[in-house]
């Protein structure tokens, strides 16, 4: 059964993920598109993983990002001249985990069973509901950061932890 500790166990591993892949990423390879000059990037694959971390926050009721992360939840990726940089990212993100790890592991059985504050797109709309659903997005586009760090050329993200490198990190 999936319980609110695995989704958070997920969440921590998206956390560990991210600071792995983003810790010798420049701006301008995060902001790369994908297929020459179209499709996302890193950088908007981060910002779009931190939108569906601030539904999370939302679900968890806890504050949202420092950043407004909308446009990328409701834009297409573009050439990423106006995103953040790597670094706000990265603060960004760690800031946002410091607070809602703490506010899932507070969620009750009762509060999990509560109709979601924020839409599901699919069938369920309970709480529990949304914390599967914006976890497991959340955890395809860090993928999706790992995959294109490699495409890149830069040292694939298992490589730097197989190495033992990513304590270091």
């Amino acid at each position: 059964m999936l319980t609110v500790d695995s989704l958070i166990e997920i969440v921590k591993l998206n956390d560990f993920s991210v600071r792995i892949a983003t810790h010798d990423l420049g701006d301008d390879i995060a902001r790369r598109r994908s297929r020459g000059d179209a499709g996302p990037s890193i950088a908007w694959n981060i910002g779009h993983a931190l939108h569906h971390r601030a539904a999370l926050a939302r679900v968890s009721g806890c504050e949202g990002p420092a950043i407004n992360v909308e446009r990328f939840g409701r834009d297409a990726a573009t050439d990423g001249r106006d995103y953040p940089t790597v670094s706000e990212f990265r603060a960004v993100w760690h800031d946002l985990s410091s607070r809602l790890v703490p506010a899932m592991r507070r969620l009750t059985p009762e509060e999990l069973r509560q109709p979601s504050p924020v839409p599901v797109p699919h069938g369920e709309q309970m709480v529990g509901d949304a914390l599967v659903f914006y976890t497991w997005h959340e955890a395809l586009h860090v993928g999706h950061i790992n995959l294109l760090r490699s495409h890149f050329g830069l040292t694939p993200t298992a490589t730097i932890v197989r190495s033992g490198a990513a304590a270091a990190i």
